[in-house]
């Protein structure tokens, strides 16, 4: 018996597809759904909480699409129940976040690092004004190192293919690559991963890991599709993704979350609720 669902953001809630960004009326249906059998709901996403107040596009903040139980962020190393208490937080050591500052103003690396409400440039470029512009707030000044000893930093964002990032970071030692595509990787910290946050969440309610389920469609939802007890992939997922995963469901476009949830015998017909 499934207690707690996972979802990932881009391209497994919301529907990015078209000129206009979309949260299916059915999606929105099946999470009311679950919420009502006692299920809970979870997003579980690389965005920081910051970012969990933008879609981009057309949409209100990610927040307000639905009353979420609570948030795995930050690729699993940040997770916060809906009131914002935190249930686990994994942050980088302080020395690797030095030797990666030194690494990308090296090789002049288009990022930043983000703390748990803030996140700072180290290089400047037009992507990462874009950024901020994007989530709708000034870009920030170049990150000062000496807010490690009061602000852990959580992750590191670099505009880079996959390929090339490994090769430019292999002298760290303790962090993860993982990435949701669009050539953004992020950089987490090693033993991280949106699996992590499954876990915690599960520890924290008490709840076995057969008794989950996740939905992802990018690379950095591999692991989490892996660990859950039922992992499934969406129909426009990345093909590495669809390999990983139980049960592979339809584009977010065609109803992919409604009819994995009931193919799979999680819901069925009759507990929806199409509501405008």
């Amino acid at each position: 018996m499934i207690k707690v669902a996972f979802f990932d953001i881009d391209g497994t809630l919301l529907d990015h597809s078209g000129e206009r960004s979309v949260f299916p009326k059915s999606t929105k249906a099946a999470l009311a759904a679950l919420q009502r059998k006692g299920i809970k709901v979870f997003i579980s996403t690389g965005r920081s909480p910051a970012m969990l107040g933008s879609v981009g596009r057309d949409l209100p903040a990610v927040r307000d699409l639905f009353p979420f139980d609570g948030f795995c962020t930050f690729n699993g190393q940040l997770v916060l129940e809906r009131d914002g208490s935190v249930i686990h937080r994994l942050a980088h050591d302080p020395q690797e976040v030095l030797r990666f500052i030194t690494l990308a103003k090296q090789h002049g690396l288009k990022c930043f690092v983000l703390e748990e409400e803030l996140s700072f440039p180290i290089t400047d470029c037009p992507e990462i004004r874009q950024h901020y512009e994007w989530m709708g707030v000034p870009c920030p000044p170049f990150y000062d190192s000496s807010r490690l000893t009061e602000h852990p930093v959580i992750q590191f964002n670099i505009f880079l293919p996959l390929e090339k990032g490994m090769k430019i970071l292999a002298p760290l030692e303790h962090i993860e690559i993982t990435s949701s595509g669009f050539d953004v990787l992020d950089i987490i910290p090693n033993g991280g991963g949106k699996e992590t946050g499954l876990s915690a969440v599960a520890k924290h309610y008490g709840i076995l890991q057969e008794e989950t389920i996740a939905f992802g469609d990018g690379l950095n939802d591999v692991g989490m599709l892996r660990w859950a007890g039922v992992g499934v992939a969406m129909g426009n997922a990345l093909d590495e993704v669809k390999k990983e995963a139980d049960y592979v469901t339809t584009p977010v476009s065609d109803d992919g979350v409604k009819n994995a949830l009931v193919g799979l015998g999680v819901l069925d017909e009759g507990d929806f609720c199409l509501e405008s």
